[in-house]
């Protein structure tokens, strides 16, 4: 069940309904139902799975706590078998085929036969949520859940199951004991970002996705550079609004049971350089990678060489935790790319300041903040191509983005009175009217969140216009499902 379907909002609403009528004692293991039943509609076998996984990451968080022997050596027990858990399920397409082979060779698989492995979804947003809280438990930041019920809710939350955000146990736990009153104020915040979020899906996202042909991803060297340029723009904006959209409509579901979850996205594309970038842009697993690569690995360098301007403490760092990023989104040479770029271009911000201290992007002057949100958007845009293809293609696109021809401006006019039909604007050479469209639409919502300050912008709106938002998203949600071009969420596949 997609977060944007009819049917989900409903069941949650009715699940928020029953959930504040019951008894106090009762509602947490009501939303554990809840939740089982959010992922049964996926696979009952992953409900299963996650069962399996909750008892044992439960046991191992007991088996860590401080108070009890050999804690260390079971937390690191603990992240290999979180490690391993993501491996068999996430990554079975390095080994599954040899392994097949294997037992074809032993006679115990039919010859031709493959073993597939069902991906548990969330499953790379699960396995960070519990390394981090096996590691806070045996660093005595947290003291080991004892309730299994509450520590399955940690896991199996329905609203940041899927995709995330990725919470901290010493920050989420803490808000099931105390949730928030659901109030006027409260649903209105709810509203404000469950809006924002269809918005961003149904109205931007989804149309960015499909004005860009698949050959673009797979033979990008048959068209102009310039549709190559204006794709690429669609895939940045349309990945970001995917994204961002998600979290806004499960931060504003959540919020139905008193619930909050953290802000995952602070328009990055607004960021002035890419310190900040990472700051604003997966908020949550930027954090964790902060805290639990960066951090412990700079600490470790700077004890072996003190000198903190040696290139061992300028280069390690960064590029080894946007490596890990980028194992984290996949097992590949395009993903390890991608990850490699961002930590080149951390590298290089870091360097001038070892000739000159830096002042702080807000006393710069004002020219320099806007050529710094420029130039990172610029390479924060080239670096999605090896994200979205594989390398040979990535290497083609970029190429392919040098090449531009003259666009058709003749055969244009002519189109436009009507002395020839309109097959599509690539026979000209130009963008689609659309794409173009809907980037403005994607730029304006994201100067309005700026010049407000908040997520929550739409809250501020007077009714005449929220009511004529909800009509837009209906007609569009409408459109789209007649026309059958939904798209599930991109990091739905992590």
């Amino acid at each position: 069940m997609t977060v944007t379907a009819l049917l989900f909002f409903a069941c949650a609403a009715l699940a928020a309904l029953v959930f504040h009528r019951l008894p106090a004692r009762f509602r947490l293991s009501w939303l554990l139902l809840v939740s089982a039943g959010f992922i049964a509609t996926w696979s009952w076998q992953f409900v299963l799975v996650l069962a399996f996984y909750s008892g044992v990451n439960y046991f191992l968080g007991l088996r860590s706590s401080p108070s009890g022997s050999h804690f260390k050596r079971w937390a690191r027990a603990g992240i290999v078998f979180n490690i391993l858990f993501l491996f068999i399920f996430k990554y079975s397409d390095f080994f599954l085929p040899q392994f097949s082979a294997l037992l074809n060779s032993l006679g115990f698989l039919e010859p031709g036969r493959v073993l597939q492995i069902l991906l548990p979804v969330g499953l790379s947003f699960l396995t960070v949520q519990n390394i981090s809280y096996l590691l806070d438990v045996a660093n005595k930041r947290l003291p080991a859940e004892t309730g299994f019920v509450r520590f399955a809710l940690y896991i199996a939350y329905f609203p940041k199951l899927l995709s995330g955000p990725v919470e901290r146990a010493r920050v989420f736990l803490p808000r099931l004991a105390a949730p928030l009153v659901v109030d006027r104020p409260l649903l209105e915040r709810s509203a404000a970002l469950i809006l924002a979020g269809l918005f961003r899906k149904i109205v931007l996202a989804n149309p960015l996705f499909n004005t860009i042909p698949a050959a673009a991803f797979t033979t990008p060297l048959d068209y102009p550079g310039q549709n190559l340029f204006f794709w690429l723009l669609a895939y940045t904006f349309a990945l970001y609004n995917d994204f961002a959209g998600y979290t806004a409509i499960v931060r504003g579901v959540s919020l139905w049971f008193g619930i909050e979850l953290s802000p995952n996205f602070n328009l990055p594309y607004y960021a002035r350089n890419f310190t900040e970038f990472w700051n604003r842009w997966h908020i949550t697993l930027s954090q964790w990678l902060r805290d639990y690569i960066f951090y412990p690995l700079a600490w470790s360098l700077r004890r072996r060489v003190p000198d903190q301007n040696h290139w061992v403490n300028i280069v390690l760092p960064p590029m080894i935790t946007l490596l890990v990023s980028g194992m984290w989104h996949g097992l590949s040479w395009n993903m390890l790319l991608w990850g490699g770029l961002h930590g080149v271009y951390l590298v290089l911000e870091r360097l001038p300041a070892l000739i000159k201290p830096s002042a702080p992007l807000n006393k710069r002057p004002l020219w320099r903040q806007r050529l710094g949100i420029l130039v990172t958007f610029i390479l924060a845009a080239l670096a999605w191509v090896p994200f979205r293809m594989q390398l040979p293609v990535a290497f083609h696109y970029w190429q392919g983005l040098l090449r531009w021809t003259l666009p058709d401006f003749l055969g244009v006019a002519r189109m436009l009175v009507g002395w020839s039909p309109l097959s599509g604007w690539s026979q000209f050479d130009l963008p689609n009217p659309v794409l173009v469209l809907v980037l403005a639409l994607a730029i304006t919502l994201d100067a309005l969140q700026h010049r407000a300050g908040s997520e929550e912008f739409l809250a501020a709106w007077p009714r005449w216009a929220q009511v004529l938002l909800v009509l837009a998203l209906l007609t569009a949600a409408l459109l789209a499902f007649f026309a059958d071009t939904a798209a599930p969420f991109v990091y739905q596949g992590f």
